[in-house]
């Protein structure tokens, strides 16, 4: 969808929205929000395995291969998957069985699925060393790797991943979350280039406090999508992060706007 940037690395630089808040804001199937997705021209897509009707539980090997074949024909590509659980599940030992059963079922998801990237936020300085190895063995046995969210404990997860030196363990990082403390995300993109995995976009307004459309908040997109292009570490399309926005079919097409025009300015 979106052409490369003036400076290239021959990465991709298409955009991937989130389907979460396309589903449950427009009160639609997964199946109908693709085939909307679609309509306005974006040709990847993020799927949540905490979404119902994409839950690995959900889905059997029949399920797995329908859904693909509903890709396929609404002509979208997966970027990869979304697994948001709670972070202070990974380490209550009231929850954590539960999340590790879920996020390793995501693992197990993500190779039917074309071995796509897995997108989750963790606790990495408080993870204890048994759950971190279960996570990277699963991982690396199916051939998937982990952008791992830790923007409030990133040196934590930069020597993690530093330490195992896997294939299986990347980042990622949240735009909108950094902006909100006051960190600027092209300038950790340009840093850790090397070990981010998955790309993602999205936007905030400082003055309100509040998650927004692309190119209406503090973020500097041209130079973003730059470090984005430039990163040697990132697969796939970028995610078009449209959690937390009261209007995301909207927010989806102004972003892809403002991420177009990046390249113009």
């Amino acid at each position: 969808m979106c052409p490369m940037s003036i400076i290239t690395q021959g990465s991709d630089l298409t955009l991937a929205p989130t389907i979460r808040p396309w589903v449950t804001q427009g009160k639609l199937s997964v199946k109908q929000a693709l085939i909307q997705l679609s309509k306005v021209g974006f040709t990847a897509v993020q799927l949540d395995a905490t979404l119902s009707g994409i839950r690995p539980r959900e889905l059997d090997q029949r399920s797995r291969k329908d859904l693909l074949a509903v890709l396929t024909r609404s002509s979208m590509r997966l970027a990869g998957l979304d697994c948001f659980i709670p972070r202070k599940d990974f380490t209550s030992d009231q929850s954590v069985d539960r999340a590790m059963g879920a996020a390793l079922a995501t693992i197990d998801l993500a190779a039917d699925f074309g071995r796509v990237p897995v997108s989750m936020a963790l606790p990495v300085s408080d993870l204890a060393d048994d759950v971190k190895s279960a996570l990277l063995t699963a991982a690396d046995a199916q051939g998937v790797t982990l952008a791992v969210h830790a923007e409030d404990q990133m040196q934590s997860l930069i020597e993690w991943i530093q330490t195992v030196n896997q294939p299986a363990l990347g980042l990622s990082l949240d735009p909108a979350s950094l902006i909100a403390a006051d960190d600027d995300p092209v300038t950790l993109v340009q840093q850790q280039g090397q070990k981010l995995t998955v790309g993602r976009l999205c936007d905030y307004r400082q003055d309100a406090n509040v998650r927004c459309a692309v190119g209406e908040g503090s973020l500097d997109v041209m130079s973003y999508r730059l470090m984005l292009d430039m990163a040697k570490g990132r697969q796939g399309p970028v995610v078009l992060d449209l959690r937390g926005l009261e209007y995301p079919q909207l927010a989806a097409v102004e972003g892809a706007k403002a991420w177009d025009d990046a390249i113009a300015l």
